[in-house]
């Protein structure tokens, strides 16, 4: 463990800096025996709100569905769970509670009456930075990974020994960090250093206010913390740290425009080629249950009630016309309704994941049958069938139509007939 004081401002205030490994039981007791010695006037802890909640027992046990399932679902279970997990992995291996040091911290501030600061970045802000930093095929790797890993495929073996020191140079949410940089080496660097700096941003606050603070941190963050410490002004501001990342070019968005400005485009040129009204309106129906057909299955197979699974069928038309939307939202909201999320689920999922030798379809099973888990596999699963027959459609179904449909030359026929006519009206009505 290391540890040191930064000099003091103008302002007689002072951070002495306490670098630990938050899954060594020693770390814990040299942090009660500094802080015991200093008796500061502010003990500083790398804990945000919700992580203090849990260190202190008073998370609430229901998750706000409305938060769940809004923006990027995928992105708040993995928020939740791999931090969750890697904190049990953590205390199973080194049979000590992940987090003693700030217990420790927290604790003994409470004991000499000290005030505690929670001085770390929401946890999902981090995560979601992170991820925004990603790559496309980064992203598409790390979720192939994580199913691998679920699975039990792959991954270091029972008798692969593990570097201690190494592993508790860094706090849980960097050692999940450090995992990923495998992945994207950038993003998971750049997160890192964001978190040094949000960090002495507010150890430099408490500095500057006259307080006397000992802060408790990974050994990982120390060195970064002291630099910005003794030079404050080279503190990037702390708007750029706070926000969430919009992160690189929206592949995604950019697909889900191209595919509604492309559907009615389709359409417009179909009824200036001079296609029927009969025609169309097979199309659309066609479309329609596609989509529906395919969403329903995969949430039924996710283990949707028939009413929410029918839902998400009833909307996938539309919703897969409209980035903004997804079927899986809607068919997720009405679940709601017959089950019930709460934190104790995570844990479920991790006790589940800790048997390594059950086979894949009972681990599956077994999953499906948490509420929190099958809800996001039913948004999930619903919003992966919307897609595939949005792609599948135009391969599979439309030959099957008829008409101008019967062929490629056919279709490529009527949209040009559809583009000159629309030219030419174009032309008309400008003249």
């Amino acid at each position: 463990m290391s540890e040191g004081t930064v000099g003091a401002s103008d302002s007689g205030g002072s951070v002495h800096v306490v670098g630990t490994a938050h899954v060594s039981q020693e770390s814990a007791d040299e942090v009660e025996r500094i802080v015991e010695e200093r008796d500061p006037d502010v003990v500083a802890v790398e804990l945000d709100e919700s992580r203090f909640k849990q260190l202190k027992g008073e998370a609430p046990d229901d998750i706000d569905a409305r938060d769940l399932l809004h923006g990027s679902v995928a992105f708040q279970f993995l928020a939740y769970w791999l931090l969750s997990y890697v904190q049990a992995r953590l205390g199973d291996r080194f049979d000590v509670e992940p987090g003693a040091d700030m217990r420790a911290g927290v604790d003994t501030a409470e004991r000499i009456g000290a005030d505690v600061a929670l001085i770390d970045r929401d946890i999902q802000i981090t995560i979601q930075r992170f991820w925004a930093q990603m790559r496309l095929r980064e992203k598409l790797r790390l979720v192939w990974e994580l199913i691998l890993a679920v699975a039990g495929i792959g991954g270091a073996s029972e008798d692969e020994e593990i570097d201690v020191e190494e592993l508790t140079d860094a706090d849980v949410v960097t050692a999940m960090l450090e995992e990923f940089r495998r992945f994207s080496p950038r993003g998971a660097a750049a997160l890192i250093d964001e978190r040094d700096a949000y960090l002495a941003h507010n150890l430099v606050g408490l500095r500057e206010r006259g307080a006397n603070v000992v802060a408790v941190v990974g050994a990982g963050h120390r060195a970064g913390i002291v630099e910005y410490l003794d030079n404050p002004e080279t503190l990037p501001p702390m708007e750029s740290l706070t926000g969430r990342s919009s992160g690189g070019f929206p592949w995604f968005k950019l697909i889900g425009y191209v595919l509604t400005i492309g559907f009615l485009v389709f359409f417009v040129l179909l009824a200036m080629a001079g296609v029927g009204n009969a025609v169309l309106f097979r199309v659309f129906a066609a479309w329609f249950l596609f989509n529906g057909i395919l969403a329903f299955s995969l949430a039924m197979l996710a283990g949707a009630h028939w009413t929410s699974a029918g839902v998400g069928g009833l909307v996938a038309w539309m919703t897969s016309l409209n980035p903004l939307l997804a079927p899986g939202w809607f068919a997720g909201f009405v679940e709601l309704r017959y089950t019930s999320v709460n934190v104790g689920d995570i844990g479920s999922l991790n006790e589940i994941l800790e048997d390594e030798e059950r086979p894949v379809r009972e681990l599956a099973k077994d999953m499906l049958d948490v509420p929190l888990f099958r809800l996001i596999a039913i948004v999930a699963l619903t919003n992966i069938g919307s897609m595939i027959a949005s792609v599948l459609f135009p391969v599979l179904v439309l030959p099957l139509l008829g008409g101008p449909f019967d062929s490629v030359a056919g279709v490529t026929n009527a949209m040009q007939t559809g583009a000159s006519n629309s030219a030419e009206l174009i032309w008309r009505v400008l003249t």
